[in-house]
């Protein structure tokens, strides 16, 4: 539940946290299921694949660019190719929940991307990243941030989640490993290039490597601060959703 609404971002955060939990172990059954799940959850879960099948590939990727600690121990070649198989077997099942899903849409619509269209009707078509980023700067430019946060005051919202889990893909990388930083941008550049800042701020939300990064750097003195200020953005945007405003 959503602000009393039925969204999937929930199940899409309990099946990427356990297929990347599992996956650190080696455990691909158990990723696979998980990964099944994010890919009937949402046409884009079918994206997990790609950390997770870095993450099958480190063992055989540069240290500088897998990035975060090394946690798979040394590893004969045989041992590595059927790990490195066994691990993109697991990590192609959340493409595989997206066509089953897709299959069963076909069923009911005889179209299996009707999805897509639904899409559309929210305004969500593909128009790219520079477009965005210029018209976006034409307006700061023009009129200064005051005027900007006043005249779009929700896209500025969806903005600020949007850009910070952006920002912190760099030091993700750098303390987690490459894969979690791909989840990040795999997981927000593609809405962004399709529909502007349009519910960003939710989508943004179940980018859970950003937080776990954020919940290193900030000192313990400091964390009721944020906590707090966390909580007081949440009842703003409660307040927005509830009186019909563009936060969904």
């Amino acid at each position: 539940m959503f602000f009393s609404a039925l969204y999937s971002e929930s199940f899409f955060l309990l099946g990427s946290v356990g297929a990347f939990y599992h996956f650190r172990r080696r455990e691909f059954v158990k990723a696979a299921i998980w990964g099944l799940l994010v890919g009937l959850t949402r046409p884009n879960g079918c994206f997990l694949s790609i950390p997770l099948a870095l993450m099958a590939a480190a063992p055989w990727m540069p240290r500088w660019l897998t990035g975060g600690a090394n946690v798979l121990p040394e590893q004969s070649t045989s041992h590595r190719v059927n790990s490195l198989l066994a691990g993109l077997l697991s990590a192609s099942a959340s493409g595989i929940g997206v066509l089953i899903y897709s299959a069963f849409v076909w069923r009911l619509t005889g179209d299996p991307l009707a999805w897509a269209e639904g899409h559309a009707a929210w305004g969500r078509q593909y128009s790219g990243l520079l477009p965005l980023a210029i018209k976006y700067y034409g307006y700061m430019a023009e009129s200064g941030p005051y005027i900007f946060t006043v005249a779009l005051p929700f896209d500025t919202l969806n903005a600020v989640g949007a850009l910070f889990v952006i920002f912190t893909a760099l030091p993700v990388w750098r303390r987690f490993g490459l894969p979690y930083a791909v989840f990040i941008l795999i997981n927000i550049l593609p809405p962004l290039a399709a529909g502007g800042f349009l519910s960003t701020g939710r989508l943004s939300a179940v980018l859970f490597p950003a937080f776990l990064w954020l919940a290193t750097v900030v000192p313990v003195r400091h964390r009721s601060a944020w906590t707090g200020s966390f909580m007081a953005v949440q009842a703003l945007i409660a307040a927005l959703f509830y009186t019909w405003r563009e936060m969904f």
